[in-house]
């Protein structure tokens, strides 16, 4: 069957649980290096418990080659510190299995994902799938352009960060305080100066 909205937890039966999104690198890089405004709620959900991030070993390999990129080694962030954040704030899922009978299950159980633009992204709409995410957040225009569609089909949302907080409640629950920028991440200037999509392409 395929996995649909209808056949998630509605908020009232799920309410007692964090909230489960998918954080694109892009995203990251706003949190860890350029303290993005727009990613302080996502930060302090995190640190609060109230949002859970999933994370495979092909996402968090892709943003450990995004930390070597010559702009953040200028800017001496610290890369062991700033994925140690990342470790302590994501929960580890395995990549979705790729042998012959699981492929073959899964065409039969289920429609296939729509095949992203770029297909370096394609693992972040596989991982929010396979991990029953609510949300995916990003800043890639080829994974935002599927939002319609992988809402319809799949039940998980695609939103750029400020959206993702607005829609979520996010900014709500986390108004009782400021978040710090995540420790140790880097000594880059403040984000409201640049922020990873007027930088990196991720």
């Amino acid at each position: 069957m395929p996995d649909s909205a209808a056949s998630r937890p509605s908020p009232s039966t799920a309410s007692a649980a964090p909230l489960r999104a998918v954080l694109d690198s892009n995203v990251w890089i706003d949190i860890l290096v350029f303290d993005d405004p727009h990613t302080r709620p996502i930060l302090a959900a995190l640190e609060q418990g109230t949002l859970c991030a999933p994370i495979d070993a092909r996402c968090l390999g892709e943003l450990a080659r995004v930390l070597d990129y010559p702009q953040f080694v200028q800017r001496a962030v610290d890369k062991a510190a700033a994925l140690a954040t990342v470790a302590r704030l994501t929960v580890p899922v395995d990549p979705p299995a790729r042998d012959a009978t699981d492929a073959a299950q899964a065409q039969a159980d289920a429609r296939p994902l729509p095949k992203c633009k770029d297909r370096d992204d394609q693992k972040f709409l596989e991982l929010a799938h396979a991990s029953s995410a609510d949300w995916l957040v990003s800043k890639d225009r080829a994974v935002l352009k599927l939002a319609k569609r992988v809402a319809r089909d799949f039940g998980f949302r695609i939103a750029q960060p400020a959206p993702f907080v607005e829609q979520s409640g996010l900014g709500v629950s986390t108004s009782n305080g400021p978040s710090k920028p995540a420790t140790g991440a880097t000594a880059a200037q403040p984000a409201a100066q640049q922020s990873s999509a007027e930088q990196t392409p991720v």
